[in-house]
């Protein structure tokens, strides 16, 4: 995956900071808002009884459990955010510093066609007997850069899709719990707001957890194939020597 037309490092870390703002932001919220609705509860629930207190505990220790699993996966996300920016910084150097110049070596090696054609002589037979050693080479290496540069970029964008679809959900999750919270005024409203509560666990944050998990594996795999990197770079078949696995002569030697 390489990066879209016009797509800057600059615009790509601002995306992700915004992210991991708005799932800062939201965490707070979360948090606020469901100690506001529990000791509402604990403040009007005597009025109601020990039945009413019963049924409320359970339903908010359920809401709880998945509400702190959710919180701390975007928490985990937003204290591990910088090395995520280096990330995206590095994905773009290795493609404008290493990527497009590697490519560019390979390009330059001459071939069959150009003016060397009529150069003549024992000099010519020997530089033309180094040719085929050297475009090896240096495609090899253009091949390499191209696929260690698409690696970094997938895994980066792979952790900005993933910080923007976590800071969404925890906007609209905080949302919802600052309505409940704000509805939780009376004994009478307190079921209302619980029920609330019900809706927006069962849907909502059930969802985010099940959307962001599927994103996480799938950033693992990607993450996975580091070996298939160590892979590319270590098989040096194209790169004959003498001695095999080093650069060709022609190539080592200035």
């Amino acid at each position: 995956m390489a990066p879209d037309a016009g797509l800057s490092p600059d615009a790509m870390t601002a995306e992700f900071r915004r992210a991991i703002e708005q799932a800062r932001t939201g965490i707070g919220q979360i948090v606020e808002s469901f100690n506001t609705i529990v000791n509402k509860v604990a403040d009007w629930g005597f009025l109601a009884g020990p039945a009413f207190l019963l049924w409320a505990k359970e339903k908010l220790d359920d809401f709880r459990a998945k509400l702190v699993e959710l919180v701390a996966k975007a928490q985990y996300m937003v204290e591990h955010s910088t090395p995520i920016v280096s990330l995206i910084i590095t994905s773009f150097h290795w493609l404008e510093k290493v990527q497009k110049p590697a490519t560019g070596v390979a390009g330059q090696i001459a071939v069959k066609g150009d003016r060397l054609v009529y150069w003549k002589g024992a000099a010519a037979e020997a530089y033309g007997s180094k040719l085929p050693f050297q475009q090896a080479a240096t495609s090899d290496m253009a091949a390499k850069a191209d696929f260690i540069s698409t690696w970094l970029f997938t895994i980066a964008k792979a952790n900005v899709d993933y910080a923007k679809s976590m800071g969404a959900y925890v906007s609209e999750i905080a949302g919802g719990l600052i309505t409940a919270a704000a509805n939780a005024t009376t004994v009478i409203n307190i079921p209302w707001a619980i029920d609330q509560l019900a809706k927006l666990v069962g849907g909502l944050v059930t969802r985010a957890l099940d959307d962001t998990m599927n994103m996480a594996s799938r950033l693992v795999e990607v993450l996975k194939s580091a070996r298939d990197v160590k892979a590319s770079v270590n098989n040096v078949e194209k790169l004959v020597g003498p001695p095999v696995g080093t650069w060709p002569q022609a190539v080592n030697v200035g």
